[in-house]
């Protein structure tokens, strides 16, 4: 079923004029709501080669974790610190005939969170249902000024239309599918221009046995496609809620991150769960402290913005690192086989290694108790040279370099290197 009448533009003209008119209005490139040709600068605007969706980081706000789209306007600067390409609002309707239920908000509303977008250069992509009918509502959303769309479980031709619809309008409107549908991957240039993957993420375990060859698998599928990962959503039990449960919540969550976050493949992050949100939570909290000396609300923006080793902090220098560093954005990668001590390890490699421009290798100790690991022969198979590893990060407080020879990690810490020799 297509969108109602209401909910499209109205034109004042005589009744034969109508159709015509909408036709020219539809067709119109440089709309008032053209949001990516309004930004000529922006990456895969359609003024610059690069495409914008190739290693990104998309986060799927859910109005009902922002108080409706209203407090997703209000707070896109704090979905922008998160280090964000894209927002993708899912969850907008349980109505086949309206785009936006009223308990979430209204056009106006959804027009808005595309005007301050813009100004942060920021894109608005949407969620939509593959049982309604997808051409006019992709056209419908475009005109609104929607960059692209992702449609969970569509099937390859569902996606095609999809693809044809969102064509209409210049500039790179992504269109993205599951890896999994039926057929999605085999299609050419009708395609979706990315699949989002959540094996490695969505493991009922989080332990490498299970989530090495999960990641290993999409990590060779992100050799050939736009790949993104996920460990959350909207109809997924919250990774804090399927993983935690202890003392090392957090650790373990920071692990979850940098999984999403310094692959091959781009990252789809769901609302709260830079925080540490799990399925009690039913909305990021935003209140700061009213008087002098009072603590913010565990998990809160303000609690976590005040802590240097927060989960939140911890993501947006995951963020900042996947962005600038081009062996993160553009690198090869090979996964480790340590199942035996339950780490995980990749090492991701640019195109020509060298002193100013080393591989980069990521190590998680997936276990409750510390662990020492050598990545020695890990690296001599690869034809790497190098003895140590140079911190770029850590999940844990301590300082200087790690050796391939024996590097010791504590419970569920993280340690990002630089191979150096």
């Amino acid at each position: 079923m297509g969108p109602p009448s209401s909910i499209m533009p109205k034109f004042i003209f005589p009744r034969r004029l109508k159709v015509v008119a909408f036709s020219l209005f539809l067709a119109v490139p440089f709309c008032s709501h053209a949001q990516m040709l309004a930004r000529p600068g922006w990456a895969g605007s359609g003024m610059n080669a690069a495409p914008w969706w190739k290693h990104p980081v998309i986060y799927q706000a859910d109005p009902r974790t922002f108080g409706g789209l209203r407090g997703i306007a209000e707070h896109l600067d704090y979905i922008r610190s998160v280090g964000v390409d894209a927002v993708l609002l899912t969850s907008l309707s349980s109505d086949a005939k309206q785009p936006i239920d009223a308990a979430a908000g209204t056009m106006d509303d959804f027009e808005e969170i595309v005007r301050r977008a813009s100004q942060q250069s920021i894109r608005v992509l949407v969620e939509l249902d593959p049982q309604q009918d997808l051409s006019s509502w992709t056209r419908m959303w475009l005109v609104h000024g929607a960059a692209g769309f992702y449609v969970p479980g569509a099937n390859a031709e569902q996606l095609a239309t999809v693809r044809k619809a969102a064509g209409g309008l210049g500039g790179q409107r992504v269109v993205i599918g599951d890896a999994d549908a039926a057929g999605s991957q085999s299609r050419g240039g009708d395609g979706p221009q990315m699949l989002v993957d959540h094996t490695a993420g969505t493991q009922e375990k989080f332990v490498a046995s299970l989530v090495r060859p999960a990641l290993e698998a999409s990590q060779q599928f992100a050799d050939r496609s736009a790949l993104l990962v996920l460990s959350d959503g909207p109809k997924l039990k919250r990774s804090m809620s399927r993983y935690g449960g202890g003392a090392q919540d957090i650790a373990i969550a920071k692990e979850v991150a940098t999984l999403l976050l310094t692959t091959r493949a781009g990252a789809m992050l769901y609302s709260g769960q830079e925080l540490g949100l799990d399925d009690a939570a039913k909305e990021i909290s935003f209140a700061v402290p009213q008087k002098r000396g009072e603590q913010p609300a565990p998990l809160s923006v303000a609690a976590e913005n005040a802590g240097k080793d927060s989960l939140l902090s911890w993501y947006r220098q995951l963020s900042a690192l996947s962005h600038s560093n081009r062996t993160m954005i553009s690198g090869a990668i090979t996964v480790l086989n340590h199942d035996d001590q339950n780490v995980l390890a990749w090492v991701r490699r640019p195109a020509a290694v060298s002193l100013a421009n080393p591989a980069i290798v990521v190590v998680e100790n997936l276990s409750d108790q510390p662990v020492t690991v050598s990545l020695k022969a890990d690296i001599q198979k690869l034809h790497l040279r190098g003895s140590f590893l140079r911190t770029v990060l850590r999940s844990d407080n301590g300082m200087g370099a790690m050796h391939l020879d024996g590097m010791t990690l504590g419970p569920h810490m993280v340690f990002i290197g630089e191979l150096k020799y």
